[in-house]
């Protein structure tokens, strides 16, 4: 079951612990807890790197509402679902188009079942991967290049990040083949292999080392004849 990243907002601790729960007993999700809504949006400096964002609606100070606005005027994309103990805040759920509601107390199977609606959600999207708090389109990644304890992630710009090559390609879809010890490519982008050199759709080249090319070549051919998706 793919890893999802998810974030709690709650100024009830039980609450919090009880919902964190249920979550990890869907799967080894990554959860992030915040106790207000203001520690919310101070922590996330306007990145919300988060699949998804439970929000307590009657929360002290800021409300849970109030906060998805605030998330709204930065990120249209991130799924919020609002936690609530009434059903008044329907029409304002609307208007920041929250995904739903998940009534306390809390029930392990409505919580489950609205998990697997997220990640049904999450999968008919493009995939991407998280890089300096940052959400990165993977098709938009050509390649990658590993120089010391960082890399080089290539789209229309290089953002280099403190990460090692084997753990990133962990984080990345099937359609990035390692073809050197230095270098990812993405399938989406290489027009043609030749004997030691990937030919991109941007006309550079990536080494291919001598160990590589022949699981590269079959990746590439498996890929062109829709075996990766």
């Amino acid at each position: 079951m793919p890893m999802m990243k998810i974030c709690i907002c709650d100024d009830d601790l039980n609450q919090c612990k009880n919902l964190k729960d249920m979550i990890l007993a869907h799967g080894s999700h990554m959860v992030t807890v915040y106790h207000s809504a203001e520690e919310l949006l101070f922590e996330c400096e306007n990145n919300y790197a988060f699949d998804c964002i439970f929000l307590d609606i009657q929360m002290k100070e800021l409300n849970g509402i109030d906060c998805a606005r605030k998330i709204r005027e930065i990120d249209s994309k991130v799924i919020l679902v609002f936690l609530s103990a009434i059903k008044d805040y329907v029409f304002e759920g609307y208007e920041v188009n929250a995904m739903r509601y998940l009534l306390k107390p809390l029930q392990e199977n409505k919580c489950h079942e609205l998990l697997d609606m997220i990640q049904n959600s999450i999968e008919k999207e493009s995939a991407y991967v998280l890089i300096n708090k940052t959400k990165i389109n993977c098709d938009d990644i050509t390649y990658i290049e590993s120089y010391g304890h960082y890399c080089g992630i290539h789209t229309d710009e290089t953002i280099e990040s403190k990460i090692s090559i084997s753990d990133l390609l962990k984080e990345l879809p099937d359609t990035f083949i390692q073809t050197h010890r230095s270098y990812i490519v993405n399938l989406e982008h290489v027009e043609s292999i030749l004997k030691d050199k990937c030919v991109l759709d941007t006309q550079e080249l990536i080494p291919i080392s001598r160990n590589s090319i022949k699981k590269v070549n079959e990746s590439f051919m498996e890929f062109i004849k829709g075996g990766i998706y």
